[in-house]
């Protein structure tokens, strides 16, 4: 019909459904999903190659019979494989012709091809005129791009190809290739194929590293303030480790990155490297007697100041707050307005430990400076240490009790990482998070949930634990809330793992937070052991990085009846928040306190503790911190309504899980009415008497015990102890 058909390479692949069904029904094979669905990714589609594997799989079966591993086998397929090898060999580069192999042979050592780029690799200027024969020829080339100006080979046909140079030829090609994305100004590619010299063209222990490590000192501190902070790693790891150590710029990289991810003692081997080789330099910036002083004129100030700001985070995951504070405070001296990023690191580091020693104000006023340098760069791309900066500005904010304050700064945050498209950049992910909280706190619980999970699902790309441990442990109390508490539970122990490598986050407050939500649960014996293995007792004297954990141990004081204690353990808590500024938690406290003094028959110093409580949080709208809170506060709340009727109407409407649900009186029976063991049960759960203590007085095992609660949350509809007490006291069953 005069008509003609293009097939690409595109149309010579199989789908992934294609792939299966020929596998199956042409070759034959037996295998699993999974299985056929890994040797369609291995090959790319690429139907002679599906072929060629499964006549490779055919052969080790008839070989090995059911001993064959075909997981292994297709894990490892490659072009190596002898009948990939020698259909590739035989029916594709011997019949190019000699200038093409070459130049295949050439650019294989590329991870994407361009024209510009495979002429400076080859020495040619056909690069243009080679990529579009092979593009026409489908010749085993991917295009990138819908312009068709970067592609990259068949991962199988380069495994064929990269064989057939030596390590010499590799070597030289890459250092081409090196120096052309230098050019360009990509450096992360210019230093992969620098590294990838050194370590192919055999001079590696002479001098191949040297343009690897001139590009890493170019490009390691802009990559550094990005967040890429494992690609800096990795160029560092690839470095033999004595080189690192002989130089002060890339020892005090090293340093950074074992700093900045927990690895606190390597870092501190690394920043002592640094400064040795900058003694031998400047021996006058280090005198050895105490009663000189450094004499800095001929030290490269920068250099210096990061060294020292190096030394004040490994001070900070040591703990050591005196000690970084005076190597920050040091080092914030000699940076100057020249290097923002790294002022912003300093002053971010100084905040922290003004506010883990307690001076909550100071480290607001701290963050706010480093807050107004990192809005004022006009770099985009190295604002990850500005974006730290002000959800830890969010966070004291909100620690000092000022919500709203918080929540606008994290708006302001998220407008300025939103691009013109209204797409949010990776960065954003810990201000969706920071903002799950605020809104939690206001009990906002579906704008928490979708803010947490955009937080989570931006982390995730970035891996880095602390984001990720942060989003989970954020996602915790907004998942309790909403009724899921095994994916509660399940997030804060992922969130405990994550937290486990990380020197300078703290994970008390994970482990406060699974604890806080196993009391609600009534497992008493957890929260008891948990409390004795953080070696918490009523003497104890507050710390602010534990603040989460006291509070969660004045509510298991309260639940196992220990009022004495409860009272005074509290009376120190209120001092401490108080001179503090701690705002946020002297609510709770204040909420605490009028639970004991319920609980001990002082209903009108309730009353003054919670009336206090209501005229801090009502101007916040701290909604949660009444909810989280057991469910007798409910009750005591409509007594102190004057102070603020629209926040406690908001608080007792927000109850409705507990105390909106339609009315039943006593004259009402349960639909299965309660055992008289169960009643007994009932009444020991009324009391705060623990799981252990309720199967020690009615002579019953722990498990026991534990089957009773499950039969009573069944028929009073209910998910934990508290509101258990709460219903059977409407019912009139207590």
């Amino acid at each position: 019909r005069n008509q003609i058909t293009e097939l690409r390479e595109r149309d010579l692949r199989f789908t992934a459904e294609e792939a299966t069904a020929f596998l199956s029904q042409t070759m034959g094979l037996a295998l699993p999903p999974k299985i056929m669905q890994a040797l369609e990714t291995r090959t790319e589609g690429w139907i002679a190659g599906l072929q060629l594997a499964a006549l490779a799989l055919q052969d080790m079966a008839t070989r090995q019979g059911e001993e064959a591993d075909t997981q292994t086998f297709i894990a490892a397929f490659s072009g190596d494989n002898r009948y990939v090898l020698d259909y590739l060999v035989t029916e594709v580069l011997h019949r190019q012709p000699a200038a093409t192999r070459d130049f295949l042979c050439q650019t294989v050592i590329l991870d994407r091809l361009t024209a510009p780029l495979c002429d400076a690799v080859t020495g040619r200027d056909d690069g243009q005129a080679m990529l579009d024969r092979l593009d026409a020829a489908n010749l085993f080339l991917v295009p990138l791009d819908n312009r068709r100006e970067w592609y990259r080979y068949h991962r199988l046909f380069a495994e064929v190809l990269r064989p057939a140079l030596t390590s010499a030829e590799a070597g030289h090609l890459h250092q081409r290739a090196a120096r052309w994305y230098a050019a360009q100004g990509a450096l992360p590619q210019a230093i992969q194929h620098a590294l990838a010299r050194a370590a192919t063209s055999g001079d590696a222990a002479t001098d191949g590293f040297s343009d690897a490590e001139r590009l890493i000192r170019q490009a390691a501190e802009s990559t550094l303030h990005s967040g890429r902070v494992a690609a800096v790693r990795g160029w560092l790891d690839a470095l033999p480790d004595a080189r690192v150590r002989a130089d002060s710029t890339l020892a005090t990289d090293k340093g950074w990155i074992l700093a900045l991810t927990g690895d606190v003692e390597p870092a501190e081997a690394y920043a002592d490297a640094a400064e040795a080789c900058m003694r031998k330099t400047y021996p006058d910036a280090f005198p050895d007697a105490p009663d000189k002083r450094p004499r800095l004129g001929k030290v490269p100030a920068a250099d210096l100041g990061k060294l020292w700001l190096l030394r004040g985070y490994i001070a900070l995951g040591r703990r050591d707050y005196a000690r970084a504070t005076d190597w920050i405070d040091r080092a914030l001296h000699l940076l100057k307005k020249e290097h923002p990023h790294w002022r912003v690191l300093g002053l971010w580091g100084l905040a922290e430990a003004q506010e883990r020693t307690g001076d909550i104000a100071k480290a607001i006023v701290t963050l706010r400076e480093a807050r107004q340098i990192g809005q004022t760069g006009d770099d985009g791309e190295n604002q990850v240490f500005a974006v730290v900066v002000e959800m830890s500005l969010a966070a004291a904010l909100n620690s000092h009790g000022k919500r709203r304050d918080a929540l606008a700064v994290c708006e302001q945050a998220l407008e300025r990482h939103t691009n013109a498209t209204g797409h949010p950049s990776l960065l954003a992910g810990l201000i969706f998070t920071r903002m799950a909280m605020l809104h939690y706190e206001a009990n906002q619980l579906e704008m928490a949930h979708q803010y947490n999970e955009k937080g989570l699902a931006l982390s995730e790309p970035l891996a880095i634990d602390s984001l990720l441990m942060f989003s989970l442990g954020t996602a915790a109390p907004i998942l309790y809330a909403h009724g899921e508490v095994e994916a509660a539970l399940d997030a804060v122990q992922r969130a405990q793992r994550f937290a486990s490598r990380e020197a300078l986050t703290d994970a008390h407050w994970l482990l406060a937070t699974e604890a806080d939500l196993r009391l609600r649960q009534g497992d008493l014996d957890f929260v008891a052991q948990w409390a004795a293995t953080a070696n918490l007792s009523p003497d104890d004297a507050p710390q602010y990085l534990r603040i989460e954990e006291h509070l969660v141990y004045a509510r298991l004081l309260l639940a196992q009846g220990r009022l004495a204690d409860a009272r005074q353990w509290l009376a120190r808590l209120e001092r401490f928040t108080q001179e503090r500024g701690l705002g946020r938690w002297l609510i709770s406290v204040y909420i605490l306190q009028a639970l004991t003094e319920e609980a001990a028959g002082y209903r009108p110093t309730a009353l003054e503790r919670l009336t206090r409580a209501v005229q801090l949080a009502a101007p916040q709208e701290y909604v949660r911190a009444f909810l989280d809170e057991d469910a007798r506060v409910l009750a005591l709340l409509p007594d102190v309504r004057r102070v603020g009727a629209v926040f406690v109407g908001q608080i007792l409407a927000a109850g409705g899980a507990i105390r909106d649900r339609p009315q039943r009186g006593a004259d009402q029976a349960l639909v299965e009415p309660l055992t008289d063991r169960e009643l007994e049960v009932l009444g020991m759960l009324a009391l705060g008497a623990s799981n252990k203590e309720i199967a020690a007085k009615l002579f019953i095992a722990t498990g026991t015990v534990k089957q009773h609660l499950k039969s009573i949350y069944g028929k009073l509809d209910v998910h934990n102890r508290t509101e258990a007490t709460h219903r059977a006291g409407e019912l009139g069953v207590l």
